[in-house]
């Protein structure tokens, strides 16, 4: 990690500041650590740096499976999931609805990164980028990070964010905290870590809700048969949902081999005209689509909720909502704010 990341850490547990005791005698910000150790100089917490990257992951005396069950999940498919796409690019820039030139020289929080797809798009806009996960799937990025002076590497929690409020112009957060034990915890909490005037794009699981709902929440798609039978796509993306949630009691509660395994047969199913929309991945790489299916399958904590949920998130946070993501197949509730109060206030 570089010297100067020291200056927007934080302890995950007391928000005390963070103190590195090796220092060099003439200590500059660009100065790298490999490995060592911080400390809390509020409450004495220790964490390590490894390979270069701190881990401030609080320990916990009583762990949730549900949470270690989570890291495992994620760590297990993003060290299998191909490297950066030609695509991503263009998915960046429509889910979190940022103009190209809204990261250019801005410190940017990636809040949830996993192995680093949407990080290599930040850094290519521009951006200083701090990349945040739970999981070991953060390993991917390290190779990056010893070249590239504008990329941190962090290991944390994003219900104990190691950051001091304020610390950063930009957060995205792609489909991220629906994963964590508490949605709006998770959500208010990088809510507080963005600049005044700064911005946070996010998106979560959405549910179907009322026909009506649906009517007027587009999909994104322009094929006119696709919306000619629109009550049909209703009904199936409502029926594959019930689908999903009974079938999660179950593969929540598998071996992540083990259903890593079984997500084979289903994603064969996704290359089948009709039949694929019964799965929940239509990516037409095999690999891909065989990931995001056991992305929906594995992790404990799924959460859904509503596009005037998510608006309420913002504007209690101090933010005033710019744009909302369009109504998808499988529903992403999400929208881009800029944050108009002062961190700490609401």
């Amino acid at each position: 990690m570089k010297l100067h990341l020291l200056a927007i850490l934080a302890c995950p547990v007391c928000q005390g500041d963070l103190v590195y005791e090796s220092l060099p005698e003439h200590p500059h910000e660009d100065d790298e650590i490999g490995e060592g150790m911080l400390q809390c100089s509020a409450c004495k917490a220790p964490y390590p740096i490894m390979d270069g990257v701190p881990r401030l992951r609080p320990e916990d005396g009583n762990p949730d499976a549900r949470v270690a069950k989570t890291r495992e999940s994620f760590g297990f498919e993003w060290h299998r999931y191909p490297g950066p796409r030609p695509e991503d690019r263009g998915l960046f820039l429509e889910e979190t609805q940022l103009a190209e030139d809204a990261l250019e020289g801005k410190i940017v929080l990636d809040a949830g990164c996993g192995m680093g797809r949407y990080t290599h798009v930040a850094l290519s806009l521009g951006g200083e980028v701090v990349s945040l996960d739970l999981s070991e799937s953060l390993t991917r990025l390290i190779p990056e990070m010893i070249e590239n002076p504008k990329l941190h590497v962090v290991q944390g929690d994003l219900l104990r964010p190691p950051f001091k409020p304020g610390s950063f112009d930009v957060i995205y957060s792609q489909g991220v905290i629906h994963h964590t034990a508490d949605t709006r915890g998770a959500f208010d909490r990088i809510a507080d870590l963005v600049k005044r005037d700064g911005f946070l794009s996010v998106w979560v699981y959405g549910t179907p809700g009322s026909y009506a709902s649906f009517k007027t929440n587009p999909l994104k798609s322009t094929r006119a048969w696709l919306k000619a039978i629109l009550p049909l796509v209703w009904l199936v993306v409502w029926a594959r949902q019930i689908f999903s949630d009974a079938v999660r009691v179950f593969t929540t509660r598998l071996p992540v081999r083990v259903l890593y395994a079984l997500c084979y047969p289903l994603t064969v199913l996704g290359a089948i005209p009709l039949l694929k929309y019964m799965t929940f991945s239509v990516e037409p790489e095999f690999q891909v689509r065989l990931i995001e299916n056991f992305d929906w399958l594995a992790p404990p904590f799924q959460t859904k909720h509503t596009k005037e949920e998510v608006g309420g998130w913002f504007a209690s946070a101090g933010y005033e909502v710019l744009s909302r993501l369009a109504h998808g197949v499988v529903p992403k509730i999400g929208a881009l704010g800029v944050r108009r109060s002062k961190p700490g206030e609401k």
